[in-house]
């Protein structure tokens, strides 16, 4: 059966999911697309597909996605909601005909979240990494080096933090800020670079040691992986995720990660953490009325400064350490590759039938 992957435009990191998810399909002869908008039902029908949705489990900002799957599953076609949340679902939200969306969860915590709000959960498929493209980023690191080259950053003088996020307020890129404030007063030659959107500018303050390019978003998906296998240390200052997709992407390029102790991103990582201090909840904040209750998992930026110069120490002192996480972590990253992750996914869509020839 033919499958449509839908997304949404406004989500990087899951279109890259969208993408990969019709790179399997592909490749195991199933006809499938993906686009980054939503379509009525009958035209699915009416085509013969299936459909996946991959999108934030938002109920306020999800309707017409939500309105999809339940129509499509009324009407006998195939489909289901690949979701994410950050936190809890916002039950104000939620009317009586969402129960009636078929999810897959892309972690256990997500998992957690939706059953928590009365959701039905047919599986967990944690997000995957596609292993091609983390060969093709290595073998042109030199994409990387120039870019970098840009800012005035040199891997062979400098160390390199990277940090790659939008701006919204749970990426915690105003904590991060305080972070790059504690490294610099401790050791000035560790040098950051934080790409994201323009309105996450706001966030930081001029500092030597600092760069920030209002870039997120418009860089091609080879220099963004080249970027992170340039850096000597990838950053992820986010209080709030539902996964971590940089995060499985820095260990697949064998780049040290640094992060706070998410419970979705602990479920796979083997990066070097940050113990959380306390969790608060948000629903409007900068971002105004949400239905999702943001989970913000609050950390002592002094001790997220410590640990990306104890990972800084590593490199200059310590490379046999380096070398040791960077074969453990490629290692743990190849059981996401994307051909061992989303056929899970694709079968339950496509029909099972597809993976037996």
């Amino acid at each position: 059966m033919p499958l449509r992957v839908l997304t949404s435009n406004r989500a990087v990191s899951l279109q890259t999911v969208a993408m990969d998810i019709v790179k399997v399909a592909l490749k195991a002869g199933v006809k499938a697309r993906w686009q980054d908008r939503t379509v009525p039902s009958f035209e699915l029908r009416k085509a013969g597909e299936s459909a996946i949705v991959v999108m934030a489990v938002d109920p306020l900002i999800a309707t017409p996605w939500f309105l999809l799957v339940r129509d499509c599953l009324r009407g006998g076609v195939r489909a289901v909601f690949y979701g994410t949340i950050e936190g809890k679902v916002n039950t104000m939200f939620v009317r009586d005909w969402m129960r009636e969306v078929a999810f897959i969860a892309n972690s256990g915590y997500t998992r957690d979240k939706l059953v928590e709000a009365g959701f039905s959960v047919l599986d967990v498929v944690p997000h995957g990494i596609d292993l091609d493209a983390v060969r093709r980023a290595r073998r042109t690191e030199n994409i990387g080096h120039s870019y970098l080259a840009r800012f005035g950053l040199n891997p062979e003088k400098h160390l390199i933090v990277l940090t790659i996020a939008n701006s919204h307020p749970r990426k915690g890129l105003a904590w991060f800020d305080k972070v790059v404030e504690e490294v610099e007063k401790r050791d000035k030659s560790v040098k950051f670079l934080v790409v994201t959107e323009e309105k996450g500018l706001r966030y930081f303050n001029p500092r030597e040691n600092l760069t920030v390019a209002a870039e997120f978003g418009k860089l091609p998906r080879l220099t963004v992986l080249s970027l992170i296998a340039s850096a000597h240390i990838f950053a992820l200052p986010s209080l709030a995720e539902g996964f971590g997709l940089p995060v499985l992407e820095a260990m697949a390029l064998g780049t040290p990660v640094v992060h706070g102790e998410l419970p979705p991103v602990m479920e796979f990582s083997t990066g070097f953490t940050v113990p959380v201090k306390e969790i608060r909840y948000f629903d409007r904040m900068e971002v105004g009325p949400s239905g999702i209750v943001y989970e913000q998992h609050l950390y002592d930026v002094r001790e997220f400064a410590e640990v990306i110069l104890q990972v800084c120490d590593l490199w200059r002192n310590k490379p046999e350490a380096v070398g040791e996480w960077r074969s453990k972590s490629v290692a743990r990253a190849r059981e996401f590759d994307i051909h061992t992750v989303y056929p899970r996914l694709v079968k339950q869509l496509a029909g099972e039938e597809m993976f037996e020839q």
